[in-house]
């Protein structure tokens, strides 16, 4: 399943574009982000492998409350690293919270880990953050079901994967899609919002943040009080821009 998450960014991106410009657009946002180059903004690939450098371990530890000795942290080695450049995350195995997750039609009673996690770190424009990063209307869900079902279709002819596993990430996928909501969030460096969906049946909520260029996602869940986790998400944000990318 970890060609969803891929899927998914394709899938908005694809949504929120009209047809008839695509082309305009991506003419405007490669200026824009030749403009953002120019003008020396943060650089994603400055962090590429090195995200545990915006989410330092101490960090976290100051967010979750819990011992920084006690944290289990992803990925950890360097080969660990190697694959995985898209999130840094740690987890603590500090409460009895459980889970319903719903798999192939089964639903799964699963533990809960307090877990914090930075990812999707990269360069923008803002406009590109706000359009991808918007309440969709009917038309952009059904656009991005039709989408959804073209790269299923590819993945399926090109034998990537099985049938069934294209199946099941449609199904997740276009749920996702039809469960994605955004709120805004004032405060938090240029632009940010909290983004809601759901995958395998869990409701996922992250803050989304804008940045000189940048953008970033916060996971916070140490608490069933969303509102605890979204007061530490945002606090945690404010902290990583001032303290390492100002």
């Amino acid at each position: 399943m970890k060609i969803i998450p891929v899927i998914l960014s394709s899938v908005f991106l694809l949504a929120f574009s009209c047809e008839g410009d695509k082309k305009q657009n991506n003419s405007t946002m490669e200026d824009e982000l030749n403009h953002l180059i120019d003008e020396k903004v943060i650089l994603a690939d400055d962090y590429e492998g090195k995200l545990d450098e915006l989410l330092t371990l101490e960090l976290a530890a100051e967010t979750s409350g819990y011992p920084a000795a006690e944290a289990k942290k992803e990925p950890d080695s360097e080969i660990e690293k190697k694959y995985n450049k898209i999130s840094i995350s740690y987890s603590w195995e500090k409460s009895n919270r459980m889970q319903t997750i719903e798999v192939m039609g089964r639903k799964i009673e699963a533990p809960k880990p307090d877990k914090i996690e930075l990812s999707w770190v990269k360069n923008t424009t803002l406009e590109a953050f706000k359009k991808e990063n918007h309440n969709p209307t009917e038309a952009e869900i059904k656009q991005a079901d039709e989408a959804v079902t073209k790269k299923m279709d590819e993945l399926n002819s090109n034998g990537k994967v099985s049938k069934q596993q294209t199946d099941d990430a449609s199904s997740i996928a276009k749920n996702a899609m039809k469960n994605f909501s955004v709120e805004e969030v004032d405060g938090v460096g240029d632009y940010a919002v909290f983004a809601n969906t759901k995958f395998a049946g869990v409701p996922i909520r992250e803050l989304k943040v804008f940045y000189k260029g940048l953008s970033f996602q916060i996971y916070v869940d140490l608490s069933d009080d969303a509102s605890v986790n979204d007061s530490k998400a945002i606090v945690l944000a404010k902290k990583i821009i001032n303290q390492k990318l100002k």
